[in-house]
């Protein structure tokens, strides 16, 4: 495994264990990011990743830490890959409304295979029910710093 996926599976690790659930989602939507190659072809990978996608870590910590030790413990046994750089974050941020949501339906038609990444400001919940409409799915975390950051792919 490469030292950076290992430096983000220790520090998923880190928050997961003290309890810092927006640390632990943002690395769990980065590790994510990383090996999205290896999710869309190892079966044990993606529903591995899927179980730590809808946890919910503040009800069952201890689940989640042994889920997310779990997961570390199945990418290091996956032979050495080079895992797939993040797609950049669209900051959208100081825009108002219906601005961010044009602007993320304009990327994903422009790019409709690519992943989109985007921060806003709050937890976009309008914006879920149009993505479904148009054929993406997507998973999302608070930021440490105060926004949502958000994760749009092809369904």
């Amino acid at each position: 495994m490469r030292q950076d996926a290992q430096a983000l599976l220790e520090a998923g690790l880190r928050a997961a264990r003290s309890a810092d659930w927006p640390a632990y989602r943002a690395r769990l939507l980065e590790l994510r990011d990383a090996w999205a190659a290896l999710i869309e072809r190892d079966e044990d990978v993606r529903q591995q990743f899927e179980m730590l996608g809808a946890a919910a870590p503040q009800y069952d910590p201890e689940g989640c830490v042994a889920a997310f030790e779990a997961l570390a413990e199945l990418l290091s046994a996956r032979p050495a890959q080079t895992p797939r750089a993040p797609p950049p974050a669209l900051d959208l941020r100081g825009l108002q409304p219906p601005e961010p949501i044009v602007r993320i339906l304009d990327a994903l038609e422009r790019a409709p295979r690519e992943p989109l990444r985007a921060i806003l400001p709050h937890e976009p919940a309008p914006l879920y029910g149009l993505l479904r409409e148009r054929g993406f799915s997507c998973s999302g975390a608070q930021r440490a710093d105060g926004g949502f950051e958000v994760l749009i792919e092809r369904s």
